[in-house]
């Protein structure tokens, strides 16, 4: 029976966490729509929400758990939040092959910047915390 009641204690406390973690998500989100309202500024309110969100991580110190669980969540279903957009552009029948040159050419240009700006995100994180004695330089 206390296993139970353990197991039923850390399934609460997990949701409680999540359920924190996503009304920081939501917050930061108003706080950023409410900046960009106030301030009519010309940056989306979700950009300056993350910004404000990552200001506040960086003040905190670390990720909080829950946090931490549902950005990953959302992180793996992030190719799904890219459909609707796609669908999009099979009802845009008036554009001219120099348009759908354009959107051709933003796209292939924007995922290889993407991919080569995390490749070298990555490979300098991976120097800086590289295991002493592992022969990386950790102060690149």
């Amino acid at each position: 029976m206390a296993a139970g009641n353990r197991q039923q204690s850390l399934t609460a406390r997990r949701a409680g966490g999540w359920l924190a973690g996503a009304a920081l998500l939501l917050a930061a989100n108003l706080a950023g729509n409410w900046l960009q309202a106030a301030l009519a500024l010309p940056v989306p309110g979700a950009v300056l929400g993350m910004l404000s969100l990552l200001l506040g991580l960086l003040v905190y110190g670390s990720v909080p758990r829950g946090l931490a669980e549902v950005s990953g969540a959302l992180l793996r279903l992030l190719a799904l939040l890219f459909l609707p957009a796609a669908t999009g552009l099979f009802f845009l029948d008036d554009l001219s092959p120099l348009d759908w040159l354009g959107l051709f050419a933003a796209t292939v240009f924007g995922t290889l910047a993407s991919i080569a700006l995390c490749a070298l995100l990555l490979k300098k994180l991976l120097r800086r915390y590289a295991p002493p004695g592992s022969g990386e330089d950790h102060h690149a």
